[in-house]
């Protein structure tokens, strides 16, 4: 699905592992970061499907070129608040990034503000509430 030639796949077995399935774990990486993603296999899941999964988030993320993913953007959130500001352009808000935003709101007095911008991502910005230390 993601048209790798076979020196980019690495096939790791875990003896005696006590888990239910297989893990796919997917690393793109850029200049100046990294975003992983993952699918976690369970009974009865066939481990393609497993993989087709990982696949499916590693191409929706390479399609949107945005350098932030929607799992890093969970995790960009309260060190822009502590900065005081900033912005990133990402795929999408998860519902954990969107309770993280509230959650910063009631601890640091700045404010979030999202748009989507031409090519479909989403700008989300962190701003210092104005009149504020």
């Amino acid at each position: 699905m993601l048209n790798l030639g076979g020196e980019s796949l690495k096939v790791k077995e875990v003896p005696d592992s006590h888990g239910p399935g297989n893990v796919v774990v997917i690393e793109v990486r850029a200049a100046h970061l990294t975003e992983v993603f993952t699918a976690f296999g369970q009974r009865g899941v066939r481990a393609e499907d497993v993989a087709a999964e990982a696949a499916r988030q590693a191409q929706q993320y390479l399609a949107a070129d945005v350098p932030v993913g929607e799992h890093l953007a969970d995790q960009l959130l309260l060190p822009l608040a502590l900065a005081g500001g900033g912005a990133f352009r990402t795929t999408a808000l998860s519902l954990h990034a969107q309770t993280n935003m509230e959650v910063v709101r009631r601890f640091l007095e700045v404010d979030f503000q999202s748009e989507r911008d031409s090519a479909g991502g989403i700008v989300l910005r962190v701003n210092r509430l104005s009149g504020k230390a």
